[in-house]
């Protein structure tokens, strides 16, 4: 993947842009499976518990107006990236499948593609967004906490034999 230009973070909004952004969604899988291999267990049962396959096959019922939205970043050539929220109450909105390409890691793309979809968040009437990552994703973590996501109490009742490995977070899209 070449770097060629200005990068664009925009709303998917068109079928071939929900399937790309389904597409980044497969390729965050593969990248975790990779990641977790010694673990391969935990990437199955995370992606098993939240229902993968039906979440790729619904994607703008659960990431599309009104119930969320999906952000893709792009150059000239590329879909670099992605990252989705969506509804879980009048105040709160939940942050989804932050992912950005490998051959576009260092451009900064992670905090912008956060800060659109916080911005996406609070335009939308939303006070707080909240997300859930594995507690050694340091990257990610290192992120959400340099724009202001603090540990809060889980929201997801995941599997006894997860919950030790998840990290809750949460931000005030107010301030």
């Amino acid at each position: 993947m070449r770097h060629s230009g200005a990068i664009t973070i925009h709303e998917a909004a068109s079928p071939l842009e929900v399937a790309a952004f389904g597409g980044l969604i497969s390729e965050y899988v593969a990248w975790c499976r990779e990641r977790y291999r010694d673990d391969p267990w935990l990437v199955e049962m995370a992606f098993s518990h939240q229902g993968l396959d039906a979440e790729l096959a619904a994607l703008t019922t659960l990431y599309a107006p009104p119930n969320g939205r999906m952000l893709i970043a792009e150059d000239a050539d590329n879909i670099l990236g992605g990252v989705a929220c969506k509804h879980v109450d009048e105040d709160t909105c939940e942050m989804k499948r932050l992912f950005v390409r490998t051959a576009a890691n260092g451009r900064g793309l992670g905090r912008k593609l956060c800060e659109a979809l916080m911005k996406s968040g609070a335009r939308d009437g939303y006070r707080r967004m909240r997300l859930d990552t594995t507690r050694d994703m340091v990257e990610a973590i290192g992120l959400y906490r340099s724009m202001g996501f603090t540990d809060c109490a889980p929201f997801v009742d995941y599997p006894e034999r997860m919950r030790p490995m998840m990290l809750f977070m949460e931000r005030d899209l107010s301030a």
